[in-house]
């Protein structure tokens, strides 16, 4: 009894010790620029006005709802672009997709595996001081980069193992 207690608390040692790749998220409030999510996950969220950009694998299976884009384009069999004002839309797979969002007042929440870039446009000498705030897996909201910056969608302390 005392060697199989002993195998298994080994056992639960080992697996809470082995590194896991766990999803992260990032959570943009009242964006102005440019945004780009790798993800396996989900999305939903909001975009005043501009361009959403989907692109999926090859199998077309992710669950993509856009509602109120004005206009709608596929330039490809993987590719769809919506665009207009007051875009709603919740995109989900299990396997990786791209999400570009280009515009203003975006507000969204993606939860996945991935990773990405932002770029802000606020431009102090064109009266832009504001160009939103965002919120990478968990840590507090920051104001958008004013340059093309890279993020990555993993839970803090997560290895890269999974």
């Amino acid at each position: 009894m005392l060697l199989l207690t002993a195998t298994l608390v080994a056992a639960a040692a080992a697996f809470t010790a082995t590194p896991r790749n766990e999803d992260g998220t990032l959570s943009v409030r009242d964006g102005r620029g440019e945004l780009v999510v790798r993800v396996k996950g989900s999305i939903i969220g909001h975009l005043g006005k501009g361009t959403l950009t989907v692109t999926q694998t090859r199998d077309r299976r992710a669950t993509i709802v856009v509602r109120g884009a004005e206009r709608t384009r596929y330039p490809s069999a993987t590719v769809s672009v919506f665009s207009g004002t007051n875009i709603r839309f919740r995109i989900a797979h299990n396997r990786r997709l791209v999400v570009k969002l280009n515009g203003k007042r975006v507000n969204f929440s993606a939860v996945g595996r991935g990773d990405g870039w932002m770029d802000g446009l606020g431009d102090p000498t064109a009266g832009i001081f504001f160009d939103g705030a965002y919120s990478l897996n968990g840590a507090p909201y920051l104001s958008l980069p004013d340059a093309r910056t890279p993020f990555e969608l993993v839970l803090p302390g997560a290895g890269s193992g999974g």
